[in-house]
């Protein structure tokens, strides 16, 4: 695709998310992160730490060695800002221990004059719409409780009455009413499933929180975010691009309860699950000549689109942009260099794409810093813990097993 045509599609296709996002959920504006600015001052010191991935030793050990935290896990950091650039939970098995931590460090550093500005990363997005292919089953365990199973029981009979509603109705997925058919279910909605999807939920401890969370935010000259910026889009500004992002994370729990309350999707589906019945429940109702009512209607379209939307798998989106990692320097530099200078940044900040070497990387004349070093290392090899800090101007690798290594701060253009 010539660059001028993709430059076009791609600014309308951001539009369209935007537009949709916002004609979904006009009521339900007041749940965006408002009395959180996206920008903000330069700190006397600041650090970044990217993906931990439920690597919950490693995080604290982390956050004791940058003398964030102390044994007690309590925030000593003073007037010091923590950004966690998104990505806390998934593969690792004490991901809810994490988020925990996060949350009640919070209140704590803002009593100390600091802050904790914990960032979207598209892992928090993939659980707050039912993307669960990376929560595994220790995962599922840490939420049980002692009516768990009761609880699985209820959803079981639940699931069956929704598939009965819509019997004859041509679906793919044939109801487990036989002990096989039960089991595999019991299997694929382990104990804790229910609790999962209630704590990501917009009403969940969990989900209500991260909802209030950012996807990018400016801190001075410098720009933190999950993926990264991609310079095909024409961003008018770090606040426009991050208001976008919320608002299609507003208008996706709208298009959700919409279809709910529709009973076209069953409450407890993954997305992949929705996706695939709203599909066929489209087709059914076209081919009998009958229609939803135009509510139901017009979401059942949104979610068959939602490939679209920047906050859900947009390859180009800010919480899934790779290139700023895996793109030649020589290739990107150039427009790079004009996105920054249209932004009025030096540099940018990404976790995301992990580092094999398990270092903090600078690129691009240090005006891009990777800093997903795999801190979970079972599951990266070589993976280390390491964060970045930036105090007076000074950009230093920290990490716990190792001396700080001072980095190349960005290159002043001529």
């Amino acid at each position: 695709m010539p660059l001028a045509r993709r430059h076009r599609w791609a600014r309308q296709a951001l539009a369209a998310c935007f537009a949709v996002a916002l004609l979904l959920a006009p009521a339900a504006q007041g749940q965006t992160p408002a009395a959180q600015s996206a920008q903000s001052p330069t700190p006397a010191r600041l650090v970044a730490i990217a993906d931990v991935h439920g690597a919950y030793p490693q995080f604290v050990a982390l956050l004791q060695s940058a003398r964030l935290i102390d044994t007690k896990l309590k925030w000593i950091g003073g007037p010091a800002v923590l950004v966690q650039t998104g990505d806390v939970i998934d593969r690792g098995a004490q991901s809810r221990e994490c988020l925990d931590l996060l949350m009640a460090l919070e209140p704590q550093a803002r009593k100390k004059g600091g802050q904790v500005i914990p960032l979207l990363g598209n892992h928090e997005v993939m659980n707050l719409m039912g993307q669960l292919g990376y929560v595994t089953p220790e995962i599922y365990k840490s939420f049980t409780k002692g009516d768990s199973e009761k609880k699985r029981q209820k959803a079981y009979a639940d699931y069956l009455k929704f598939f009965a509603a819509h019997a004859g109705h041509s679906h793919s997925a044939i109801p487990p009413v036989d002990e096989a058919g039960r089991a595999k279910w019991m299997d694929e909605h382990p104990a804790g499933f229910v609790e999962h999807r209630d704590a990501f939920g917009p009403k969940g401890k969990y989900g209500k929180w991260i909802r209030t969370h950012h996807a990018v935010v400016q801190i001075g000259d410098g720009v933190f975010l999950h993926g990264g910026l991609s310079p095909a889009f024409e961003i008018p500004g770090i606040r426009q691009l991050d208001e976008r992002v919320m608002a299609e994370l507003v208008g996706f729990d709208a298009m959700w309860q919409t279809l709910v309350d529709g009973k076209v999707i069953w409450r407890y589906m993954t997305y992949a699950e929705a996706d695939t019945f709203a599909r066929e429940e489209t087709a059914w109702l076209r081919g009998a000549g009958a229609a939803a009512a135009p509510a139901v209607d017009a979401a059942m379209q949104r979610l068959l689109d939602i490939n679209k939307w920047m906050v859900a798998s947009f390859p180009e989106g800010p919480l899934w942009y790779r290139g700023l990692a895996e793109e030649p320097e020589e290739t990107l530099i150039d427009k790079l260099t004009a996105m920054l200078a249209h932004l009025r940044l030096q540099y940018i900040v990404v976790g995301h794409t992990p580092q094999s070497n398990g270092e903090i990387t600078p690129r691009f004349g240090s005006h891009v810093f990777l800093i997903d070093t795999g801190m979970l290392s079972q599951v990266y090899l070589g993976g280390r813990a390491t964060a970045l800090e930036i105090q007076n101007g000074r950009f230093t690798a920290l990490s716990v097993d190792s001396a700080a290594v001072e980095l190349p701060a960005p290159m002043t253009a001529k």
